[in-house]
This record gives C-alpha cells, structure tokens and sequence, in this order.
C-alpha cells in the first residue's frame, strides 16, 4: 500500500473559542482540590470565574 498523503491529523482544523468580542480566547490550566472544582461549577464554572476577574479591581 502506497502512502497518498491523505489523513492524519487535520492540525488548526475548526472553529476557533472566540470570546463575545471576537477575541481569541486560549485554554488555561488551573490547579484547584475536588472540592473546589465542583464549587466552581455550581458557581458558573468559567463564566463566573472571568466575570470574577472582571470585577476585580487592580492596585
């Protein structure tokens, strides 16, 4: 069998996470126990967390 240069992986392929602006958003890991996942689950997973980013004030 000959290879034909077809298949694999479709690297850069889909629809890219935008955020409601139209900005790019990027994957972010987070260390955090079981306990805190899940409440940051019940609080509006990543929705809350960037609203909570949001409000905070810088110093």
């Amino acid at each position: 069998m000959t290879d034909s240069g077809r298949g694999g992986a479709g690297r850069g392929q889909g629809r890219k996470p935008l955020a409601k602006t139209g900005e790019l958003m990027k994957a972010r890991p987070i260390r955090m126990t079981d306990d805190e996942w899940a409440k940051c689950r019940r609080l509006g997973g990543a929705a809350w967390v960037r609203a909570k980013i949001k409000a905070a004030r810088e110093t």
